[in-house]
């Protein structure tokens, strides 16, 4: 009995990889649209804007920011996720949307199985404040003084699950501090209130920390970040306050749609890597309180998934949820 030939199947797989590396070499014919899930001015629209054009200048096709506000970002990525696979629609994930999953009994993704990770692009520190009138200089007369208060010091955030919400979190247990949390609907109100001793303090990005500042009305005792910040020179990091091991940066990446041809990802990868080591890139993200990130989009991938993990812990243990 003759076995079946093996070359029919043999070609065809050589035929799909050729289609494959050929759709590779003719992207991009069109503009490219780039998802933001959230609000013009947000840290990710930021990141987006600040790059667009240069990563257009690399591709030779137009980079069209689109923003998709809504949902705690789930709705621009949701967008995402329903798109064509082809590079032509791309996405930005951030700290906040990595949680989703654990914040939410029906998660409306899924981080390994929906998305192309194809770099980091970002990362910010945020600064943690409070009213000008409490009795403190530095963290650890803060930390003092909210021991002796359990449950009475209070602070302000955008709302259940987010990024500012989960920082204080990890770092009020790291602390081993009983705070009281306020949601707000944006941060900007909460630092308000901050000044105007409704509340006692809040954890805010760099840029609207620095806002708040200068009305002279709030203080700062510590940045989340490495190194001190440049803006800020006088305020010490967390872990000159004592928690060495504590990240509460908050991110910003960029994905695609699962499915999207590794020759693309590549493509892109390449050309955001080479818009982020612009110096003019990394100046207007720093004039904004972020650092410019890059890798490939393994490490990015690896970077997502352990970011999860980390916060469903802190979700689980402190009983968090944006049901």
């Amino acid at each position: 009995m003759r076995s079946k030939p093996i070359f029919p199947r043999a070609m065809a797989l050589a035929l799909a990889a050729c289609a494959a590396g050929a759709q590779a070499q003719a992207w991009p014919a069109r503009p490219i649209r780039l998802i933001v899930p959230g609000a013009p001015g947000a840290p990710a629209d930021t990141a987006a804007r600040s790059l667009a054009d240069a990563v257009a200048e690399r591709l030779g096709q137009p980079v069209v920011v689109e923003n998709r506000a809504g949902a705690q970002g789930t709705l621009g990525l949701g967008a995402l996720i329903k798109a064509a696979p082809d590079g032509y629609t791309l996405g930005m994930i951030t700290m906040q949307l990595s949680a989703i999953p654990a914040l939410r009994k029906q998660a409306p993704f899924d981080l390994g199985r929906d998305l192309a990770p194809v770099v980091q692009m970002t990362t910010e520190s945020p600064v943690f404040v409070v009213r000008r009138d409490l009795p403190m200089r530095n963290m650890k007369e803060f930390v003092a003084y909210a021991k002796a208060r359990p449950g009475e010091i209070t602070y302000g955030t955008p709302g259940p699950g987010s990024p500012a919400h989960l920082g204080v979190e990890l770092m009020s247990r790291s602390f081993g501090l009983q705070l009281r949390h306020v949601p707000y609907k944006t941060i900007s109100v909460a630092l308000t209130d901050v000044a105007g001793g409704q509340i006692d303090a809040a954890l805010a990005g760099s840029a609207a920390a620095l806002t708040g500042l200068a009305t002279g009305r709030i203080k700062a005792l510590a940045v989340a970040s490495p190194v001190r910040l440049k803006a800020l020179p006088d305020v010490p990091t967390l872990a000159e306050a004592g928690l060495p091991d504590v990240d509460i940066r908050g991110w910003v990446g960029l994905v695609a749609p699962a499915g999207t041809p590794p020759a693309i990802v590549d493509q892109l990868n390449a050309a955001f890597n080479q818009a982020l080591a612009r110096p003019e890139v990394k100046e207007r993200l720093a004039s904004v309180g972020a650092e410019a990130a890059g890798g490939t989009p393994a490490e990015f991938g690896a970077f997502i998934a352990a970011e999860a993990a980390r916060w469903r812990g802190v979700i689980e243990s402190a009983h968090i949820s944006a049901d």
